[in-house]
Order: structure tokens, then C-alpha cells, then sequence
């Protein structure tokens, strides 16, 4: 019996990253590619009532614009500065929470790049790992079975790239 669709999995950053490496180990692009991405700016939006931290990007590349977004699951909040605790400015507010974690925090994400939804989309919404609505799954018209054969959850590289930038910023460990 597979229990894994019995149970509500939800994904870490490292999961979805690991995954996206496994689904295309011969690409020469997405992870191999994050330094000509540019994070533009970082849009945080804190949910303290569920416990949440939603992260919106801007990635700039190559001309072209995109909105990587990231939700934090299960962010401890704190009333004020502690030693756990920084404070994060969001929407004129100053906000303390504990650090997130690329390997612990259960997160949702979602890009509106072609590679995300024609690769992944689909997928992280069947793993729960998906920010939003799904769409139906992406189907290559000259090599069909091709966008994703592995069927696997993942994220693109703006996703990465975003991923890379709050790891500096030093909120995720």
C-alpha cells in the first residue's frame, strides 16, 4: 500500500528542489541558469492567524519579468523581539518571527513562467505543494510525454533564484 497518498505530504523547499534536480538530471538550464536571474524586489505578507508568510518576487531575466511566489507553513510568530526572534518590516509593520527553514517549513509555491506551469503546475497541486489553482496537466504536441515524464512536483528556476535570495537575506536557514 502506498500510504504516501493517504497522507496530506506537503514539501519543503529542499524537497521541491531535490525533485526538480532528480526530474531532469541532463538539463543544462533551471538550476545551472539562477545567475543571470535577477530578484528585483521581495513583497512579504505575514498571516499571523495561520501562522503563514507569503513571499511574492519580481525576477528579472533576460528582458522578461516574473513573479516567483513562495507561502511559509507553520512560521512561529512572536509579540515582540526575543532571542528566537527577528523582525521582519512587512506592510509598515514590524513583524518578529523565528527563522525559516528550507528542509523543515512545509511551503506552497507557484511561478508564472512557462516552465513552471508547463512543468510542475500540475504535479506540486497533486503533491500539495501548489500556490492556487491548478490547470490541467501540460501535454507536448511533437514528443508527448516529454514536459514532465517523471510526473514529479517541483519549482523553476525564478522559484530558485527567490529561493537563493531570502537565503541571504538571511530569514531562511
Amino acid at each position: 500500500m502506498d500510504f504516501k497518498k493517504w497522507i496530506l505530504q506537503e514539501a519543503s523547499l529542499n524537497d521541491l528542489y531535490t525533485s526538480s534536480v532528480e526530474a531532469f538530471p541532463e538539463t543544462t538550464k533551471r538550476q545551472h541558469s539562477t545567475d543571470t536571474i535577477k530578484i528585483a524586489s521581495m513583497k512579504y505578507t505575514p498571516y499571523l492567524g495561520v501562522k503563514t508568510l507569503y513571499v511574492k518576487g519580481l525576477a528579472q531575466n533576460e528582458g522578461k519579468e516574473y513573479t516567483p511566489m513562495i507561502l511559509f507553513r507553520n512560521v512561529k510568530y512572536h509579540p515582540e523581539k526575543n532571542n528566537k526572534a527577528f523582525s521582519l518590516r512587512a506592510e509598515g509593520k514590524v513583524y518578529y518571527l523565528e527563522s525559516l527553514s528550507a528542509s523543515k517549513n512545509d511551503v506552497l509555491v507557484r511561478c508564472n513562467c512557462p516552465d513552471f506551469q508547463w512543468r510542475f503546475q500540475h504535479f506540486n497541486s497533486k503533491e500539495k505543494s501548489l500556490y492556487g489553482s491548478d490547470r490541467k496537466p501540460y501535454e507536448a504536441v511533437f514528443r508527448p510525454g516529454t514536459a514532465n515524464p517523471e510526473e514529479s512536483p517541483g519549482m523553476c528556476k525564478h522559484v530558485m533564484k527567490l529561493m537563493k535570495a531570502l537565503d541571504a537575506s538571511e530569514l531562511l536557514q
